[in-house]
């Protein structure tokens, strides 16, 4: 059985005590660029059991890998992916990390696809706009199985989608408590493998040890980021990435393991990983 296929199973197993780990866009730096191949191929020789990816589609329908609303951080462009075609996107220079232009450019969908196949589940984050497209070229290469659909739960059209789709497996995005009651509405209409929980504050009510039970007690794993991106945007209620690296992980990740995560979200999945060994939660039930 292949590790894809352990994490499908276990994603419905509700006694493995395990801690799963997904990489956030792949582990990418300097020229390895986000939502690219590499990246993602790299996050999971690191330890990650899942890679995060954002799609956007071009002016010609080519799905591509691309998170950013416009192309200003990545390509210096103000516009948008729908405004060019795709053979004039992987013609622009695409600066890396350094301000520098970068060796590699983005890679269509069907590309990530080709390299991920058989390797890892692939959680399909922003791209709930144009998920029948995705849903295309996940049957062509036959990786339905191996893919996750995230959406905010409060995204009615992404809902629908999926009430209609019962093939495919669905994680809603909460960031209220109050939100649950939508989410036990929608379960009942999908496949969902897990919520993905953003509570803002250690007292966030989303935050407490009942509303992660509430979750498990519906067979359903719960997820939440650790990210640390920026000082306005908060993940994990503060114990994320940034507060882990500096006082060890013991202060931010396993925090959210005491709390009862199941998949932590990372930008950091070597150093999640080797945590996770040393306190016995990774390769254990």
């Amino acid at each position: 059985m292949k590790n894809w296929e352990k994490t499908r199973m276990w994603l419905f197993d509700m006694e493995d005590r395990e801690i799963k780990i997904a990489s956030h866009r792949g582990k990418f730096s300097s020229s390895v660029i986000e939502n690219t191949s590499l990246a993602f191929l790299t996050a999971i020789g690191e330890g990650a059991d899942i890679v995060e990816m954002d799609l956007d589609r071009t002016r010609d329908g080519i799905l591509t890998g691309h998170h950013d609303t416009t192309m200003k951080r990545l390509f210096y462009n103000d516009g948008k992916i729908a405004d060019y075609t795709w053979e004039e996107i992987r013609r622009m220079p695409l600066y890396n990390y350094l301000g520098e232009v970068n060796v590699t450019g983005l890679e269509t969908f069907e590309e990530i696809l080709h390299h991920l196949k058989g390797k890892t589940i692939l959680a399909l984050d922003k791209c709930w706009d144009h998920w029948d497209a995705v849903y295309e070229e996940l049957i062509k290469a036959d990786m339905v199985e191996q893919a996750i659909f995230k959406f905010p739960v409060k995204n009615q059209k992404a809902a629908e989608w999926a009430s209609s789709h019962e093939d495919c497996m669905f994680i809603p995005m909460v960031k209220d408590v109050e939100h649950l009651k939508d989410v036990e509405v929608l379960r009942r209409k999908m496949q969902m493998a897990a919520v993905e929980t953003v509570p803002q504050n250690p007292e966030d009510a989303l935050f407490a040890e009942d509303a992660f039970d509430w979750i498990k007690e519906r067979h359903m794993k719960v997820w939440c980021n650790s990210l640390s991106l920026a000082r306005r945007l908060v993940y994990g209620a503060g114990y994320d990435d940034l507060k882990s690296l500096a006082g060890g992980g013991a202060a931010g990740w396993g925090v959210l393991v005491e709390k009862g995560v199941d998949i932590i979200q990372t930008d950091w999945p070597a150093e999640v990983d080797a945590f996770l060994k040393a306190i016995h939660r990774r390769g254990c039930r």
